[in-house]
């Protein structure tokens, strides 16, 4: 579970905890009521007080573990894992920072940015993204015309792409207008639909199903999941990912990717703190101390661990093909390396280091 997964858990049981305190507070506040007497009066007070008593217990307990957790769980100064020699005065992380607000839109947050930092952005760049905000808003609104238009202008790069995003957005208009029971426009509309025959096959059976219920109504049918389907947000995020790449940039923001990467990657560097301070690790190295799994969201390239060294190939230390077709880091090549020849460590055959061959993924 990461931190903030043990966090809520640990301020679900504060809160449970604090409920019970206020029900025994309102259960005592009913009992002090002049109105109430009887028999077991002075019973049933001390009963709830015990019990408010315990509860207060309870609840300091849980507050307590609470704070444990932060301390637990949240570093208080992270800039010790900040190696920032790698990116003093770099302008590539003020590109990523305007290049991320530029995907999300916030073109005023940019245009600001800009000011303070003195960076220069290539109008050429920045219009692009102008155009595509303006299409987004326009789809948030309701108002496809605009995305259609520009699936249209780039229907052929998108094509060998096989993005979904046209065909996408003309479900959505078929959607409307089975909604608003309009028969004869949405018979029309199917033709349109046909284009995508051979490649929508059972989507578009699916959206052919929904005239059979133009009439009483698509909520109450078998098809129903397609309208939420249909006006998924998701379609404007899809729309900005097929964009970007279609300038030539990356689907994900790299410096949301960046983020997630260290969020993912803290902890353990956290609990190799003291190591680090002492040995210095993180300053000595072009590369982090310990190995972090960061899942396969963030692996963008084919990764080669040596079997012999059991070391990951890296740029200096890159994965090397021998004769016999075995790969081994070049590291392990020279290790293995006595005279003329080299044996492979996989097979009985001979072969010359310079025969090998350096392989790129």
């Amino acid at each position: 579970m990461d931190c903030v997964g043990v966090l809520r858990s640990e301020y679900g049981k504060v809160a449970c905890k604090h409920e019970d305190l206020i029900q025994g507070a309102d259960a005592i506040d009913k009992l002090l009521d002049p109105a109430v007497s009887g028999p077991d009066y002075l019973k049933q007070v001390k009963f709830e007080l015990s019990r408010i008593s315990q509860s207060h217990k309870d609840w300091h307990g849980s507050i307590s573990r609470f704070g444990k957790a932060i301390d637990k769980q949240m570093t208080e100064n992270v800039a010790f894992f900040s190696n920032t020699n790698k990116f003093r005065d770099s302008p590539l992380i003020q590109q990523l920072i305007c290049e991320h607000f530029l995907r999300q839109g916030d073109l005023d947050l940019v245009s600001q940015f800009i000011r303070e930092s003195g960076y220069q952005l290539d109008e050429a760049k920045r219009l692009p993204f102008v155009q595509l905000h303006e299409i987004v808003t326009a789809l948030k609104a309701g108002n496809l015309a605009p995305a259609m238009q520009w699936c249209e202008t780039n229907r052929m790069e998108l094509k060998k792409r096989s993005s979904l995003i046209e065909f996408l957005l003309h479900r959505r208009h078929f959607i409307s207008l089975v909604q608003n029971k309009k028969t004869t426009e949405a018979l029309r509309y199917a033709k349109i639909l046909g284009q995508f025959s051979d490649t929508q096959k059972k989507p578009l059976q699916q959206l052919m199903g929904t005239l059979l219920f133009i009439n009483s109504g698509l909520e109450n049918s078998p098809y129903a999941y397609l309208i939420e389907e249909a006006y998924s947000m998701e379609i404007c995020d899809m729309l900005t990912k097929e964009a970007c790449s279609l300038l030539g940039l990356s689907k994900e923001s790299p410096l949301a990717i960046t983020v997630d990467a260290g969020c993912k990657a803290l902890p353990a560097l956290n609990a190799i703190k003291q190591v680090m301070e002492v040995k210095q690790l993180w300053e000595l190295k072009d590369e982090l101390p310990c190995e972090v799994e960061l899942g396969p969201s963030c692996q963008f390239h084919t990764l080669l661990a040596c079997p012999i060294l059991r070391a990951q190939c890296t740029k200096t230390n890159p994965p090397m093909r021998l004769e016999c077709g075995h790969v081994i880091s070049n590291d392990a090549l020279k290790r293995l390396t006595m005279t003329s020849k080299v044996k492979c460590p996989y097979c009985p055959q001979e072969t010359s280091p310079t025969n090998a061959r350096e392989l790129h993924f």
